[in-house]
């Protein structure tokens, strides 16, 4: 047997006894704009959040940063049916292309320098789950609140890589899908041809940074958000320091992403929130939920409700790395059964 044959079957070994033991836990990160959480997801259905992270002043501006949002978000400011209700594509095009240069390589002319904190945060909430597993970490995924650009996914790939760490989808949609995902929150097809009842979700991730929120469409487990608000002024650090008519600016960002009826894009419109999902360290806060129920109205009592419950089962501060850790031990099994059929 030759020495290319042995190496060939030696790869093939330690692919194999890599997906199996992968396939019995994954590791998920959420990166929120003031720390890092990360979660272990077993597949006995059990789970473990294992860090928070507090992120240093380099690491909040690095996500703070305009480019780290894809061409349908901007930083403080809220999109509502994909147009900005204040400033402009052109000012917001200046302040992009300032940021991107914090993300570009030296020889295309800029500044690496946003890099480093998103391997130190990464390496930090790695370290914290090898030492809870007391193994290496060979896989993980990672997800933000908000939509993210080309431009951060292929930072988070450089950093990943830089750590060995490997991410079975290096993509993840924002937060609040993963979450509606793992929550089971997805309508299968009732019969061909294909039909199912379409809904909306209205998902929050409210920190002291920021709030993220997404009006997400769903038909066929298949999920898209149709509006978003990112706003580094209705945190509730922002609130509670911030003029008297916060509230309101609070209330009229909530009223104009869940302004109803929504086209579904089928010829058919949507005229109520089926499902509300709430995330982050400052899920709980007391007026968010009282301009919720102003907001929602006659669907609020229920739709609170149902989210508080769901708070009672999976922490809001974890429920991002705990979803997105569930997701990849998804995404790990996958990869060990496409490889059982080819080794």
């Amino acid at each position: 047997m030759g020495l290319n044959t042995l190496y060939q079957l030696l790869v093939a070994c330690l692919a194999s006894a890599y997906l199996i033991l992968a396939a019995d836990h994954a590791v998920g990160f959420g990166l929120s704009l003031d720390y890092g959480i990360a979660s272990i997801y077993s597949s006995d259905g059990s789970s473990v959040n294992v860090a928070k992270i507090e992120g240093v002043p380099a690491y909040r501006q690095m996500m703070r940063a305009t480019a780290l949002l894809n061409d349908r978000a901007t930083t403080g400011y809220t999109l509502h049916d994909y147009a900005l209700d204040q400033g402009t594509w052109a000012t917001q095009a200046t302040l992009g292309l300032q940021s991107l240069r914090n993300f570009l390589p030296p020889w295309l002319g800029g500044d690496d320098g946003c890099i480093p904190p998103l391997i130190q945060m990464l390496k930090a909430l790695k370290t914290a789950s090898e030492s809870y597993l007391q193994s290496p970490l060979p896989a993980a995924e990672v997800v933000v609140p908000f939509p993210a650009s080309g431009t951060f996914f292929d930072a988070l790939r450089s950093a990943c890589s830089s750590l060995s760490i490997r991410m079975p989808m290096s993509e993840q949609p924002p937060a609040g899908i993963v979450v509606a995902r793992a929550l089971g929150l997805g309508r299968e097809c009732l019969d061909e041809p294909r039909k199912a009842e379409e809904q909306l979700i209205l998902t929050i991730d409210y920190s002291q940074a920021a709030l993220t929120a997404l009006l997400v469409y769903e038909e066929c487990n298949i999920f898209e958000y149709r509006r978003m608000l990112h706003n580094t002024t209705l945190g509730t650090n922002s609130m509670s320091n911030g003029p008297k008519d916060s509230r309101e600016s609070l209330l009229r960002a909530l009223r104009t992403i869940t302004e109803l009826p929504l086209g579904s894009g089928n010829g058919a419109e949507l005229t109520q929130i089926n499902e509300l999902i709430l995330t982050g360290e400052s899920a709980g806060d007391q007026q968010l939920e009282d301009v919720l129920r102003e907001v929602l109205r006659e669907q609020a009592g229920t739709l609170v409700a149902r989210a508080k419950e769901r708070c009672s089962k999976i922490d809001p501060v974890f429920a991002a790395s705990e979803s997105v850790a569930h997701d990849c031990l998804d995404r790990l099994n996958s990869s060990k059964n496409l490889m059982g059929r080819h080794v």
